[in-house]
């Protein structure tokens, strides 16, 4: 698989037939001057949870067309007002496998970083994809999942460099592509040398740059 990485969490996930998988399309893509148009040629579309940059409610409508779009509870309630424009969501719940456009996919629900004291986030769905590689939306911890590479958040200010990391190892990934940095700032050479040092390779990847799994 190769995965492209664009601002904040959004990924584009080709497999080996060419098809692709679109991941979290927030507002920090459009801020920094992609257009929707950009993101049309996916097969289908995955949405971890509703924060905006996350998911843009100003661009998905032209981003996604009448390609599928998944995500659990949460998000299809926030996009349900698209229901009559076309749009085609589709409800996913924790342990939930499907397949679309050659893609084996399994949900996984895990908690989203605190985004205040005493304030919890919202509810936030992970993604596994082919059993290879995990999305983690804005969660960093989940029990039980192991995954070779995985998407882990590494910037807020509820979490540090070191939760990054202690994700990465519980899931006994052996390589991490940092998301989640373009609004708040992360020390990505930092995050590098705490990984080499857990037998762990960070992939800091440049908008549009591509790397393979």
């Amino acid at each position: 698989m190769k995965i492209k990485k664009f601002p904040q969490s959004h990924l584009i996930i080709t497999n080996s037939l060419g098809k692709k998988l679109i991941i979290d399309p927030g507002y920090p893509t459009f801020e920094k001057g992609f257009k929707p148009q950009e993101f049309q040629n996916a097969d289908a579309y995955l949405i971890t949870h509703i924060h905006r940059d996350h998911v843009d409610s100003a661009n998905i409508k032209e981003v996604v067309g009448d390609k599928p779009v998944y995500g659990n509870n949460d998000v299809c309630a926030a996009l349900g007002h698209f229901f009559n424009q076309g749009i085609n969501v589709n409800p996913v719940n924790n342990g939930d496998e499907f397949e679309v456009a050659g893609f084996k996919i399994k949900a996984f629900d895990l908690p989203h970083f605190p985004i205040g004291p005493n304030k919890p986030g919202p509810h936030n769905t992970g993604f596994l994809i082919n059993g290879v590689f995990f999305h983690a939306g804005d969660g960093i911890k989940l029990e039980g999942l192991t995954s070779p590479n995985a998407a882990i958040p590494i910037a807020h200010p509820a979490i540090t460099l070191e939760d990054s990391i202690n994700f990465a190892r519980s899931l006994k990934a052996k390589v991490v592509i940092p998301i989640h940095y373009d609004v708040y700032e992360a020390n990505t050479e930092k995050l590098k040398e705490m990984a080499r040092i857990n037998g762990i390779e960070v992939r800091v990847l440049n908008f549009g740059e591509e790397t393979e799994i």
